[in-house]
């Protein structure tokens, strides 16, 4: 009784089913526990209490991290392709549409603290995922967060040829149609509105001075995807 009483383990900061999270899907065994709240707290949660930092500088770092871990991957999975290659199928391994999915895979959803009053974030997950990666970098170090990206990420999660077929250029499939027509291609941004903490873009896509389509996304470049995505399903009309 004296012995337990006087070695008593601090409460932990984290929950036992995060942890289980942490330890069963990733094999983390935090040192830091402030770094992994950090990381699942979005900033609609902080707002209502104090001294609670929400995820976003973490974020920050995790995502330069996760772009580093899959450059270093496809480089050397892909030696006789060129730069052009390498970085086209790298901006579609760490778009936001394939961190989210990432996110859910792991089961990382289900631990993230936000203002459950309002409409769920669209990138609430994937940012909640490069966060947490950059907790792990801080807390456990880089060639051990590596390890961990490689081992529990990218050889269980990522399959590059299904992201290669999901993940189409439609803003460069029409702009090369349109060079074959001879017909010029413009984006225009008719909005951008502040809505549940995050921006909303809404861009028309423009051939030869006449707007043909509109499409809506959280950047210009997902807006231009989706603008040019819904007029290029329907090609014969333009």
């Amino acid at each position: 009784m004296i012995k337990s009483f006087f070695f008593k383990k601090k409460d932990s900061l984290l929950s036992p089913i995060y942890l289980n999270f942490l330890n069963d899907v990733l094999g983390i065994k935090p040192k830091d526990e402030h770094l992994y709240l950090e990381a699942i707290t979005h900033a609609s949660y902080k707002k209502s209490r104090e001294n609670i930092a929400d995820n976003e500088r973490l974020e920050f770092l995790g995502d330069a991290f996760i772009s580093m871990a899959i450059g270093e991957y496809l480089f050397e999975k892909f030696p006789d392709k060129n730069e052009g290659f390498l970085s086209q199928l790298r901006a579609k391994v760490v778009s936001r549409e394939q961190l989210n999915s990432l996110g859910k895979k792991i089961g990382l959803e289900k631990h993230i603290l936000y203002q459950k009053s309002t409409n769920k974030y669209k990138s609430l997950i994937g940012n909640a995922f490069e966060a947490l990666f950059g907790a792990i970098l801080l807390d456990q170090g880089f060639l051990k967060a590596k390890q961990i990206f490689n081992d529990y990420i990218i050889s269980k999660f990522i399959d590059l040829e299904t992201i290669q077929i999901e993940q189409r250029d439609f803003k460069s499939e029409l702009l090369v149609h349109c060079q074959k027509e001879q017909k010029k291609l413009s984006f225009k941004t008719i909005s951008k509105e502040l809505k549940n903490g995050e921006y909303i873009f809404t861009i028309s896509a423009i051939i030869n001075n006449e707007e043909k389509s509109i499409g809506t996304g959280y950047s210009k470049k997902e807006a231009e995807q989706n603008a040019s995505k819904n007029l290029i399903s329907n090609l014969n009309h333009f």
